[in-house]
């Protein structure tokens, strides 16, 4: 799709031209304040009656009272130096020349040897003395902190200039994309973790550029998965409860027909067990549906340890029924904050299908520890474990990995149920392949911080 128009494009034109004239006008400031103050002894030098005292003394005394006077008598300001060359470009006091002025001096300073016999004569930058024996030299001030290439202060300005332009023109390019690309990805994340209510703030959305329209755009897209989400559990929730009224009924009408002798045991205890199959299904469905309910979730001090405790004594007969046996390891003291009957739900779930995958005569342990901030249960049996593909997906609702062939046990959607009452209490669990042999849920939960 073609936007119709491309306002950040031009605001980063808009941002990049300006940082251009930004740095031509802090670079052409700051090399005007620096050479007018490293230049200014070297044009008071020049202005001054210096060189003229200088040709009056060559005038008088010629070559070597020039030396006598520069070396002695000169009184050259601080900052220049002053060099007298002869037509060869030679200082008279044997001085060397700065190496970045030799070039300048041979061809813009001196005259050549050759040009007395000549009636053209170029523009000379420095000042000529002419001795009584009609020989040219160059009264030739330089200044002491400044070359032709320019100085380090210059080229500090110069580089100052430049990473205030580039720190500006940064902090614009930031605000201008970072910042609603990072709301943006916050929001996304949000979402990512099934936070339906995750959007992107009004100052975002309401930029007129590509990232506002952007930003509009996953705002309407998270509308609409909110709605789609709320009528699934709504469906579900009427769903459940529609269901329930036919079950009561049959169950009622099962029982009038056992009263009358009218069906056999055989046939009745087969509609029992699918009568309870479905009010399984259904509660298990009921209560998925309303885990995203927050309001639904009662907050309270929960004994971890004594929890998981209560839990293994009352699933020690199914347990037996299978037969396997429970065995917990739990550190005293492991307390958290939130809702003992779901939290109970949630481990009853991963235990129950620890239990139901166990061989015979093995062993299901259950292990709770504290670790820093964060508590850590462990249930590991030895069952026939799951192939890899599965290990992220046992979670997801209708998501079974089959005992065997023939098994019909579980409706599908208590390890999903798991998951879910532990994510609202902050927490995860994951699933991994016991070594051995078996399946290892390993369920991370914050412990609660007590002053």
């Amino acid at each position: 799709m073609k936007l119709p128009y491309q306002r950040l494009y031009l605001r980063m034109s808009l941002y990049i031209g300006a940082a251009l004239l930004a740095f031509i006008g802090l670079a052409v400031a700051s090399v005007v304040a620096v050479a007018s103050l490293q230049l200014e002894s070297y044009i008071a030098t020049r202005q001054s009656t210096l060189g003229q005292t200088a040709a009056d003394v060559l005038a008088r005394g010629g070559r070597p009272a020039l030396e006598a006077w520069l070396r002695t008598d000169a009184a050259i300001p601080a900052g220049v130096t002053l060099f007298i060359l002869d037509e060869n470009g030679d200082d008279i006091l044997d001085r060397r020349i700065p190496p970045s002025y030799v070039n300048f001096v041979r061809h813009s300073v001196v005259n050549t040897p050759e040009l007395p016999t000549s009636n053209y004569r170029p523009v000379r930058l420095a000042p000529q003395l002419i001795g009584p024996d009609h020989r040219a030299y160059a009264f030739l001030v330089l200044p002491n902190q400044i070359s032709v290439w320019g100085s380090p202060a210059t080229t500090a300005g110069l580089l100052i200039a430049a990473l205030l332009v580039i720190a500006i023109v940064a902090w614009l390019i930031a605000r201008t994309v970072g910042r609603p690309i990072g709301e943006l990805q916050v929001a996304v994340r949000e979402l990512a973790l099934g936070h339906t209510e995750a959007r992107v703030p009004a100052a975002i959305t309401g930029r007129r550029d590509e990232l506002g329209a952007l930003a509009a755009d996953f705002n309407s897209m998270a509308d609409k998965l909110a709605a789609l989400l709320a009528s699934r559990q709504q469906l579900m929730g009427e769903l459940s409860h529609e269901l329930r009224s036919p079950l009561a009924r049959l169950q009622a009408a099962l029982a009038l027909a056992e009263h009358r002798q009218s069906i056999g045991a055989t046939e009745r205890e087969r509609i029992e067990q699918e009568i309870q199959r479905m009010n399984l299904i259904i509660g298990d469905l009921l209560r998925f549906s309303r885990l995203d309910a927050a309001a639904a979730i009662v907050r309270r001090l929960v004994r971890l340890d004594t929890l998981l405790a209560e839990l293994i004594r009352d699933e020690e007969i199914e347990a037996a029924a299978q037969p396997c046996r429970l065995a917990l390891g739990a550190t005293p003291g492991l307390e958290m904050i939130g809702d003992p009957q779901l939290l109970r739900s949630g481990f009853e779930n991963i235990v129950r299908n620890a239990i139901r995958h166990a061989p015979a005569d093995s062993v299901v342990d259950v292990v709770a520890k504290r670790d820093g901030n964060r508590l850590r249960v462990e249930i590991l049996d030895r069952g026939p474990g799951v192939s890899p593909e599965l290990l992220t997906r046992i979670f997801d609702p209708y998501v079974r990995a089959p005992k065997s062939p023939d098994d019909n046990s579980g409706t599908g959607l208590g390890l999903a149920i798991a998951r879910r009452v532990f994510e609202v209490h902050g927490g995860s669990v994951v699933a991994t392949t016991r070594p051995g042999g078996g399946l290892t849920v390993s369920v991370e939960l914050p412990a609660a911080e007590l002053s």
